[in-house]
């Protein structure tokens, strides 16, 4: 009778171990099931909070500004000064790695943590006047009509040729952008609508008239101030400009891009994008009013002419960022230059709040 229970109690130990080592796999499977649920429902939502070690959030959320500007410009000083076969040896050296829309300021609107409104502001103008001095030509005429004293005290008698300037260069775009990524590392996509207009003018006043009984002195070139004599008893022309308006125009696009953004700090972030649009522009001839003294055969004379100097463009097409003719793409106007050459493929430094 005691073997009997000796093997029943043996039998029900077994049983027991069975079953506590079979409730340990289920439990065991269960948690490594709910575990793997929960981090694929973490890493499908996207939506987690992410901070830093010391809890401040990384990324934007609704109602979040972002602030900033192109760093192309700093990156293509500094690189191409690397480059420069003489080191600092001159502007003319430097070698433009990527040609972008300088010059703008770049802002984000977060309607919720993966939506935003985006906008570039580039208002670029410039306007002054430069002053040269000449001899006053009819206080030298007239002083050469009484004694030397009179032609000395004469000669140091001077009048002003004064030129003024404007330049402008002006762009603006608004966008609708995307995001998504997981943690620091973000994509973004979306796109944009933008106009632009460019264009200089200037004018000149000269302290001497042009005359038939002697010579005069004007600025014939501001920049080296440069000065010529007009002799009346010459033959021939000779002209000088009063008024130039440059090179100038209209432009519009529309572009679609794709991005990158990595957060480096909490709100701090690098993104790099690059687009393809098509765009409009339009480009007015210059044209220059000019005053001319003609020594022909009827005699002198001062002629003023209207002219067209230049032929006037229109010009439409798509484009990626760096093609030539993006209405994205913005440099100076000085001097009548509206080569829209660069695109607007950038890596912006953006600081959100």
């Amino acid at each position: 009778m005691q073997l009997v229970e000796k093997l029943a109690n043996s039998y029900k130990l077994k049983l027991n171990q069975k079953s506590n080592k079979m409730k340990k796999k289920v439990l065991i499977v269960t948690t490594l099931f709910s575990s793997m649920l929960t981090f694929a429902q973490e890493a499908s939502s996207g939506d987690e909070v992410v901070k830093n070690k010391k809890g401040y959030e990384i990324l934007p959320k609704k109602g979040d500004i972002g602030l900033g500007f192109n760093t192309i410009p700093i990156l293509d000083m500094f690189l191409g000064t690397l480059n420069r076969a003489t080191p600092f040896a001159g502007s003319a050296n430097i070698v433009s790695y990527v040609q972008a829309s300088n010059n703008q300021i770049v802002g984000k609107y977060y309607l919720d943590a993966k939506t935003a409104i985006r906008g570039r502001v580039g208002v670029n103008t410039l306007s002054g006047s430069m002053t040269a001095q000449v001899q006053d030509a009819e206080a030298m005429y007239k002083a050469s009509l009484g004694t030397a004293d009179d032609i000395a005290a004469a000669s140091l008698l001077r009048v002003e040729d004064k030129l003024k300037f404007s330049k402008n260069n002006i762009i603006v775009t608004v966008g609708y952008e995307k995001r998504r990524g997981y943690r620091r590392l973000q994509g973004f996509y979306g796109g944009e609508i933008g106009f632009g207009t460019n264009g200089s003018r200037q004018s000149v006043e000269y302290g001497n008239k042009f005359s038939d009984q002697y010579p005069i002195q004007f600025t014939n070139n501001f920049n080296t101030f440069n000065v010529t004599t007009t002799n009346p008893t010459a033959p021939g022309r000779t002209v000088r400009n009063l008024e130039s308006k440059n090179r100038g125009g209209f432009r519009f696009g529309v572009r679609g891009f794709i991005g990158i953004e990595y957060f480096i700090f909490s709100k701090i972030s690098i993104g790099a994008e690059y687009g393809w649009g098509y765009s409009i522009t339009t480009r007015r001839g210059a044209k220059s009013t000019q005053e001319v003294y003609n020594n022909g055969q009827k005699g002198p004379e001062v002629i003023i002419e209207e002219v067209d100097v230049d032929t006037s463009e229109k010009l439409k097409g798509f484009s990626v960022d760096n093609n030539n003719g993006s209405i994205f793409s913005m440099n100076n106007t000085l001097g009548g230059n509206t080569n829209l050459g660069g695109g607007s493929g950038a890596l912006t430094l953006i600081f959100h709040f």
